[in-house]
């Protein structure tokens, strides 16, 4: 009896002592993750949406969560009805190094401190001139509570 309750006890011991991080809202324990992402060319088929697609932004980054402001704040060649039910456009501008510089985009959930991070990775193109280029994300609808991150690297 005494070592089946020395063996709960350190159980609990670990336990505790380990911790268990959880997203905000949910029960399960946070598991850091990458998430797939979207985007205008994929889904509504737009093109060059760098040159193509304008909102009036120093080189920072919005999110936009209804077709309203969305019909309010972008201009460009493509303007299609997005799915704002499923999705929340991240958009932004910066300054690249050279044209014709492509960007990836890595979207992933940081389980401490507990939040989303969009990185945006601009590889440098051919050119010497150094364009302001707007970059896009179709995200998976944020929550209310959820905080998002963006980070934009230049290689």
């Amino acid at each position: 009896m005494k070592l089946g309750s020395l063996l709960s006890g350190g159980a609990l011991l670990v336990f505790c002592l380990t911790g268990c991080v959880t997203c905000e809202g949910e029960n399960e324990p946070c598991l850091e993750s990458v998430i797939p992402v979207e985007s205008l060319e994929n889904l509504y088929g737009c093109t060059d949406t760098r040159r193509q697609l304008h909102i009036d932004l120093p080189q920072t980054y919005t999110r936009i969560s209804t077709q309203a402001e969305f019909d309010q704040r972008v201009s460009g060649t493509c303007h299609p009805q997005i799915d704002f039910a499923t999705y929340d456009l991240i958009i932004g501008r910066s300054v690249v190094h050279s044209g014709g510089a492509t960007a990836t985009y890595i979207y992933r959930r940081l389980c401490n401190p507990g939040r989303l991070e969009l990185r945006v990775v601009f590889t440098g193109g051919i050119t010497n001139d150094a364009p302001t280029l707007t970059y896009h994300a179709l995200v998976p609808k944020l929550g209310h509570t959820e905080t998002l991150r963006v980070e934009v690297e230049h290689k």
